[in-house]
């Protein structure tokens, strides 16, 4: 792996730390704002919009203008957004501004960042590309949630100190980003408008294969990061904090997982595995509710992570494969584009309940996740899609 490669990784992993960096304090703004669970899962999920919003123009841009002039600016404003945490802590709207900035910021350096990683391996790197790509973010989405619980159990000001390091962490990483080499030249006669990058002849594979599994990207590990712990928060006495981080960090390094299962079997068959398990997470951490037994929300968790690892890379180097350099930009940021939505699912689950029950729409959503599996199933069998566990030419 090359210095500029590793280079692209750091800032890509230190990014993808801030998004969590909050994660584990969710149950202490509720309880220190006075919020409701739904008002709580919108501080979770309202970085949504801003990553919709870069992902719908970061690709389209960086195919115009090149990757450097998106990435760079972007890691900066993912600093800005810790800033903007640590000085809105005490307020509910500064804290969703924050997290609407930090969505913003991670969806464009994750989604051109991962073109810009593409590009630097070189063609026919497809899969060690997504690999690189699923692993660092997935690493980075699992550091933020320890690392604040430890903050919170050892030293003073948890709602200040976690936020500084990243803010600390991203002045570094500027500096280490810096000379990486464009690898997309700014085109003059380019037409800057939103593309999705679907290159014609791929669109049934894309919209039959990728599209009903990306959606659920990162529907399952939202629910472990954000939902099951708050929901089982109540049954654990003075633990809160430290149940959230553990939720968070087994979660996200639960993705770690996927290298395995998509090299060896390939994206085709890993994709239906992937979603199986996490409808399988939705299970257990429903019962775990149901049941008052917190212990269960550990166990569902990496399975709600391996889920969203197996689809992401399974995903990224599908889309990698079919993109032509004009358009990959626009492609990977097409793939984050659809999958984080999902993010937003504990706060669907939430406003459902509110209607309903919390029991009742936590079986809804499971039931859901079953069908696109065996929708997903017999896709993937039926399309002929390539498998991606191994390099695409």
């Amino acid at each position: 792996m090359n210095r500029q490669v590793v280079r692209i990784a750091i800032g890509m992993f230190v990014v993808a730390y801030g998004t969590n960096v909050s994660t584990p304090f969710l149950v202490l703004y509720k309880s220190r704002l006075a919020l409701s669970t739904s008002q709580t899962m919108a501080i979770f999920v309202v970085y949504v919009v801003g990553i919709l919003a870069s992902l719908v123009l970061g690709g389209a841009l960086s195919d115009r203008f090149g990757r450097r002039p998106i990435v760079l600016p972007m890691i900066a404003m993912s600093g800005l957004a810790s800033v903007g945490m640590i000085f809105g802590r005490d307020e509910f709207i500064a804290l969703l501004v924050s997290r609407l900035v930090l969505g913003a910021a991670s969806g464009a350096v994750l989604g051109v960042g991962a073109a810009w990683l593409l590009e630097l391996f070189g063609p026919g790197n497809e899969h060690r590309a997504a690999l690189t790509t699923t692993l660092v973010s997935f690493a980075g989405f699992g550091g933020g949630a320890p690392v604040s619980a430890v903050f919170h159990w050892l030293l003073p000001a948890p709602l200040v100190l976690p936020f500084l390091l990243h803010v600390v962490a991203i002045v570094g990483v500027l500096v280490i980003v810096w000379p990486v080499r464009e690898t997309h030249r700014s085109k003059a006669g380019h037409r800057l408008r939103p593309s999705f990058g679907v290159p014609v002849a791929a669109r049934r594979t894309f919209l039959m294969v990728i599209l009903p599994a990306v959606i659920w990207m990162f529907a399952f590990p939202s629910m472990g990061f954000a939902l099951f712990p708050v929901l089982i928060s109540d049954a654990v006495e003075g633990g809160e904090v430290a149940i959230a981080a553990a939720a968070g960090a087994i979660t996200a390094w639960g993705g770690l997982g996927a290298k395995s299962i998509v090299g060896r079997l390939g994206g085709r068959v890993a994709l239906p595995i992937g979603m199986a398990c996490g409808t399988l997470g939705y299970v257990i951490g429903t019962i775990a509710f149901a049941t008052d037994r917190w212990p269960l929300v550990l166990v569902a968790a990496p399975l709600l992570g391996v889920a969203s690892g197996v689809i992401t890379m399974s995903c990224l180097a599908l889309a990698g494969a079919m993109a032509t350099n004009e358009q990959r930009g626009s492609l990977t940021s097409t793939v984050y584009l659809l999958g984080y939505p999902g993010m937003t699912m504990p706060l669907i689950v939430t406003s459902i309940a509110s209607v309903l029950t919390i029991s009742t729409a936590l079986v809804m959503v499971t039931i859901a996740a079953a069908v696109a599996t065996v929708f997903v199933f017999f896709a993937g069998m039926r399309s002929g899609a390539p498998a991606v566990g191994h390099p695409v030419g």
